[in-house]
This record gives C-alpha cells, structure tokens and sequence, in this order.
C-alpha cells in the first residue's frame, strides 16, 4: 500500500473566535454551527475561587476579570477553522443579537488592547 505524502502534515488552521460566559448561549450557537456546516471545537476554562479573594486559572495564563465578571459555569471558548472566521461570527451574531454580554470576541479584545493609551500598556506589562 503507498502512503499518502500529505498523511505525515499537520495542518492546524483552528483560531480562538469567542468566549461565551453560559452554557443556554453555547447550546445555541453550536445549533447553528451544525445547521451552517461550520466546523468548530469547544474549550472549557473554569476558575476555582479561593477563600473569595484569589482565583486560579486551570486552562490557560491570561486572566480576564476586567471585561467580565467571573461566572460560576466558566468561560467555553470557541474555536473555529481560520476560513470560516466570519461566517461563524455572523452566524452568532444573527443567533444571539444582544451577545455584548454573553459574548466576547478574541479580535475586539484585541482593538480595545490596541485603543488604550501608551500609559495604560505599561502599566498592565509591570503586573
């Protein structure tokens, strides 16, 4: 049996798109991704509290308590294929029209990162 050149490739095209803060809002758009075709993956990031004061991280290094409170449920993270990107983000914003606080997309994040001042940057690098 020949082997195929491209069997040995890892192609890894999955971007992050959102975070989605309730399980009701990631039930919805996963319907539409099945209805759409859209291929995609779910992680979960949940925060153990500690004594009300600290929170620890399980997933990942960046913590985000400044966009969002914290949920009991977690964050699900929304990752899709790079050439779907802006149909899967039309597709959840044509799902759930007032997703501002049930949602947060990766890419907005980042214009608001790039929209504070120099001032604000150095100090969020110093913590």
């Amino acid at each position: 049996m020949v082997e195929s050149k491209l069997s040995k490739v890892k192609v890894n095209n999955e971007i992050a798109l959102c975070e989605v803060y309730d399980n009701a809002t990631k039930e919805r758009i996963k319907k539409v991704f099945f209805r759409e075709g859209i291929s995609f993956f779910i992680k979960f990031k949940r925060k153990l509290g500690m004594l009300g004061f600290a929170a620890m991280n399980l997933a990942g290094a960046d913590d985000r308590t400044d966009v969002l409170p914290e949920r009991k449920e977690g964050v699900y993270i929304i990752c899709v294929n790079k050439s779907q990107e802006q149909l899967a983000k039309n597709c959840i914003k044509r799902v759930v029209p007032d997703y501002h606080d049930r949602i947060s997309f990766f890419d907005e994040q980042e214009k608001k990162k790039d929209e504070q001042s120099p001032f604000w940057n150095l100090i969020a690098q110093i913590e």
